[in-house]
């Protein structure tokens, strides 16, 4: 199933901290703040804060827009994360992010570790590209104005903030992009244990 999922599909959220307010992007199944096995968000971070926890889960986190932040996690020395930078840390972890310059849009790939493995990779580049796929789901998150790409010879395009959602996958995908032209996008793979 291939299914293009458009800025008005993204869902509206509030952080289980009360703070903020998340855009869901796409979600495994379920409804609420706890009920998925993986769930891709994005955030506007406008002031320095505790992160929510999320039991038993998995995070990636990494800078969409803005100068980056800080992550305090747990007692671990801190990490700066810039533009297309990211982080995995437990969700369970007690983590306090600064703001290095002012607000930040953040993208983040939350999953359960015991159900799924991930990988998540942000690619931008002006040379043709093409890649091959054996993961069960894959999104591609579309930062660049447009994306045209191919999938086993089916001609695919994204807008600016769309995103690709291939699920119950059973074969090798085959992935290439329209050449020379430039890309900004993200990648993530799930793989069902």
């Amino acid at each position: 199933m291939i299914q293009i999922l458009t800025t008005q599909d993204y869902r509206n959220m509030p952080w289980k901290n009360g703070q903020g307010s998340t855009l869901e992007v796409a979600r495994s199944h379920g409804e609420g703040l706890d009920d998925f096995d993986w769930r891709v968000s994005i955030a506007d971070v406008k002031t320095a804060g505790p992160f929510s926890h999320f039991m038993g889960r998995q995070r990636i986190i990494g800078v969409l827009e803005g100068d980056g932040l800080i992550l305090h996690v747990d007692n671990n020395a801190p990490v700066a994360l810039k533009s297309k930078s990211f982080f995995a840390f437990y969700g369970e972890s007690d983590v306090h992010a600064e703001l290095i310059n002012g607000p930040i849009r953040d993208f983040n790939l939350i999953y359960n570790p015991e159900k799924y493995a991930a990988r998540l990779q942000w690619v931008n580049s002006t040379s043709a590209n093409s890649w091959h796929s054996d993961a069960n789901e894959i999104l591609i998150f579309n930062n660049s104005h447009s994306l045209n790409m191919e999938i086993n010879l089916e001609n695919v395009y994204l807008n600016q903030s769309e995103t690709l959602l291939v699920k119950g996958n059973e074969r090798v995908l085959n992935f290439s992009l329209e050449q020379n032209k430039e890309s900004d996008f993200c990648i993530i793979e799930l793989f069902i244990r």
